[in-house]
């Protein structure tokens, strides 16, 4: 994005804030020209890690990301229960991002863009099979010749190493993620084992004599939402009438019929789901605390997609590109930072690759499509993109045959004004942002100035967003056990 420096219109060099050039994919439009993030003039990440010894003066980084974790049920963004008090206190000497983004609504395809930085269609990662291509380069790589240790904690099954996101971690550890099964993956508690190998990284594998790059992926406040006493109880008021979640993607208790009393309890799983999960990482804090890392480590905790509750008629999430699907929580802490900022800028979770490795004092890649937060903000005119390819599965009434039908969902947000557009049905629904946050109220499509410039962005988008996926192999499918599969089907990603 343009920030006040000069990008020429065929997009072949972008210009960044430290007056250093990247090379970029020739033929990207002037909206998707790459911004530099970082401080220093180099071309690749390397050069800027010969320049001082490796690790030299370089903060801990602790990216943390929370699944399905709306940002309308976290304290500090307005919530009205007291369900993320950890999450908060964090909030309390970090800064809050109250319009952060995901760039899609599930988690395999989330974590690959925040990973390497690039949009869904230029990553490749699509798919509920997909796995990242060698060829892309993921920010634990950029990272490795900085002197980081690079480690990651996850425990849901599009984390798994089969998916190929691991690229670049030193220690990866998938062992928290739910043996094979085809309803294992919704019922089983996960935290207990993340808490367990955090603290054993902390406290037995971490390198004292260079800085680390920590990733966290959280799993448990996925459906189902079966939470751990006490917390089943602690958030259902006594009007709430309780109605079984188990299976609660694929079956058929929990539908769009539910009473209000019965998706007063739903929530209320949920909202326990989060408070179990946040009060480890309330431990987190501590454990960061005792070992004197607090001060010199970066917190950045988000969340990799929200949640729907039937806001548009559809419940869980991989179903759209609604507001509830998309708004996250982000919340980062930079090293000794004590007070509480608010950001009201437009992010996108792309942004977190470029924020990271300006932190570590990293340039980026050739190719990003995310910009720093550290950076000045987008202008209002900048437009922010978000694309989705899911699947339906339906059985024919006639004949009992099961069949298949996909989707393509693509929106953009510029101007305060948000298009979306689903491909098959040929549908366009326009959003004033300011008159209708939460996407309920869709304009007429007249055709006007307004619309038209985020059809043509949105178009021209997804062209550049092709030319940069032609430069790479994709990765294809992953090796999927049979297990997995079951796993993934239990889960209503695959059939």
């Amino acid at each position: 994005m343009p920030d006040g420096q000069g990008f020429p219109v065929d997009g072949l060099w972008a210009t960044g804030r430290s007056g250093c050039r990247v090379r970029c994919v020739r033929g990207l439009s002037l909206t998707m020209a790459v911004v530099l993030a970082a401080g220093g003039c180099g071309d690749r990440a390397g050069d800027a890690s010969r320049s001082q010894s490796p690790g030299a003066s370089k903060p801990n980084i602790l990216l943390i990301t929370v699944e399905s974790l709306r940002a309308d049920h976290v304290g500090s963004y307005g919530y009205h229960r007291p369900v993320t008090p950890h999450i908060d206190a964090l909030a309390r000497q970090a800064t809050r991002y109250s319009r952060a983004h995901a760039v899609t609504s599930w988690t395999l395809t989330s974590h690959a863009s925040m990973f390497t930085g690039l949009y869904p269609t230029a990553h490749q990662v699509l798919g509920p099979k997909d796995r990242l291509g060698d060829a892309y380069t993921t920010i634990a790589e950029l990272l490795a010749p900085a002197g980081y240790q690079r480690a990651a904690v996850v425990s849901g099954p599009y984390l798994s190493r089969k998916h190929n996101l691991n690229q670049g971690f030193g220690l990866y550890v998938d062992s928290p993620i739910t043996p094979g099964g085809d309803k294992a993956a919704a019922k089983d508690i996960t935290n207990a084992k993340v808490e367990a190998a955090v603290n054993d990284f902390l406290r037995h594998k971490r390198s004292t004599s260079r800085p680390f790059f920590l990733f966290v992926y959280v799993w448990d406040p996925h459906y189902d939402y079966i939470p751990p006493p006490p917390f089943d109880r602690r958030f259902v008021p006594e009007s709430a009438e309780p109605i079984d979640v188990t299976d609660y993607e694929i079956g058929g208790t929990v539908t769009e019929k539910a009473t209000p009393a019965q998706m007063d309890y739903v929530i209320a799983q949920y909202d326990g789901e989060i408070a179990c999960t946040d009060a480890m990482l309330g431990r987190f804090w501590a454990t960061l605390k005792e070992l004197e890392l607090w001060d010199s480590t970066a917190i950045l905790l988000t969340a990799d997609h929200g949640e729907s509750f039937f806001e548009h008629g559809t419940k869980g999430h991989k179903n759209d590109l609604y507001v509830e699907s998309l708004h996250v929580p982000l919340i980062v802490k930079t090293p000794n930072q004590k007070t509480a900022t608010v950001d009201d800028r437009l992010v996108n979770l792309i942004d977190l690759h470029p924020t990271i490795l300006e932190l570590a004092g990293v340039e980026p890649g050739p190719t990003i499509h995310g910009r720093s937060l550290l950076a000045d903000p987008r202008s209002a005119s900048d437009p922010v993109f978000f694309e989705l390819e899911t699947s339906w599965y339906f059985t024919r009434q006639t004949t009992g045959e099961k069949y298949k039908k996909s989707q393509h969902w693509r929106a953009v947000v510029a101007d305060g004004r948000k298009l979306i557009h689903q491909e098959e049905d040929g549908r366009w629904e326009f959003y004033d942002l300011v008159a209708d946050p939460s996407e309920q109220s869709p304009l007429a499509a007249t055709g006007g100035e307004g619309q038209q410039r985020l059809r043509a962005l949105l178009a021209d988008w997804q062209t550049s967003m092709k030319a940069v996926a032609a430069t790479y192999e994709a990765g294809g499918e992953a090796d999927l056990a049979p297990d997995d599969v079951k796993r993934l089907r239990g889960l209503g990603y695959v059939k």
